[in-house]
């Protein structure tokens, strides 16, 4: 069995590649203002990207493998544009609830909308309580996806996100906030079933994984360029045995986890609720697990400098450390897969 991108999906990732290249974080102090996060998020919106998880709004039958392909490109060049709380997260929930206005205008850029997670960044919150705002930089709103039985149904209020501030990681703005203390709230399209809900869930955690293996991604780039160019002892240090074994493990890594990532982005569209959420989590999972090991094998080679508060490395591995973290690092997914398959045998 053949397993690659059609010409359209390869264009779509070109086209990010250069939109990534153009927009790339190099070091902290480079990291966009406010007035040229408005300009990529507005170059991001003409790309199409917020309506990728909307179909009937970008007349594509299936987006979950582009969606994938899109956050990848973005987080191989650690963009600060908030493409995974803004464009996916929020498109995919308001398109669970069948809120084709909000869909629509999120997908013109008139919209801006980003989601409430629980204070631990395991899931997103579901009650009355505190909890923070992922991708806050430039959020006019906050969406949020409350308990409703066995149902979600989702409210939104709006924000000022001058109170956004830095975490770990340094690439993306977190607005904490208590959900009680919110001004008006506004319901929004229909409540969300458990099982298209899984669905949903699915994506969040398969972008997730896309994220981490374009971290990974740029991270081994840099780690095989600089071994090909650092002098010592006379000779470049890539034709030493070990730092070859090193980099040759961490391509391993990374391609298992892309090849999850893949499964797990065509499997949203195309397999049942259960399967595509058993799926998202094995990516997940490997990802969270294979993105520190290829992040630090990656500072390793590059050695001191990597450390250095001007260097981009220590940025990769905080903003890999920090989508470990998002809807549960690798021991969460193990502990949920085994729950899953306890539960259904015959799952996946």
């Amino acid at each position: 069995m053949f397993i690659g991108l059609t010409d359209e999906q390869e264009m779509l990732r070109e086209t990010m590649r250069r939109l990534a290249d153009a927009s790339a974080t190099s070091d902290p102090d480079d990291i966009a203002s406010d007035e040229r996060l408005v300009t990529q998020w507005e170059r991001l919106v003409e790309v199409g990207v917020p309506a990728l998880r909307a179909p009937a709004t970008c007349g594509l039958e299936s987006s979950g493998v582009e969606t994938a392909l899109a956050v990848e490109e973005l987080g191989r060049r650690l963009t600060a544009i908030p493409v995974l709380g803004q464009a996916v997260l929020t498109t995919e929930l308001l398109y669970a609830a069948g809120a084709e206005k909000e869909v629509d205008l999120v997908a013109e850029g008139a919209l801006r909308m980003a989601p409430v997670l629980t204070d631990d960044l395991t899931g997103f919150a579901d009650s009355d309580d505190h909890g923070v705002v992922l991708d806050a930089a430039g959020a006019s709103h906050a969406l949020l996806a409350l308990s409703d039985g066995d149902r979600r149904r989702l409210v939104y209020a709006a924000i000022d996100t001058a109170a956004a501030r830095e975490g770990l990681d340094l690439t993306r703005s977190i607005s904490p906030i208590s959900v009680s203390d919110l001004g008006a709230t506004t319901s929004v399209g229909d409540p969300i079933d458990a099982r298209r809900w899984d669905s949903v869930m699915a994506m969040a955690l398969t972008a997730v994984a896309a994220d981490l293996v374009g971290v990974m991604t740029g991270a081994l780039d840099d780690a095989v360029g600089y071994a090909g160019e650092r002098v010592q002892f006379g000779v470049k240090i890539g034709s030493f045995q070990a730092v070859q074994h090193l980099l040759a493990d961490s391509l391993v890594r990374l391609e298992g986890a892309r090849s999850c990532l893949w499964h797990a982005s065509w499997a949203v569209d195309h397999l049942p609720p259960g399967e595509a959420l058993l799926a998202a989590r094995t990516a997940k999972a490997y990802a969270s697990a294979a993105g520190r090991d290829v992040v630090e094998a990656a500072m390793q080679v590059l050695g001191g400098i990597s450390i250095t508060w001007e260097h981009i490395a220590h940025l990769r591995l905080r903003r890999t450390l920090l989508n470990r973290r998002l809807f549960g690092d690798e021991s969460d997914q193990y502990q949920a897969i085994a729950d899953m398959r306890l539960t259904d045998p015959n799952l996946g």
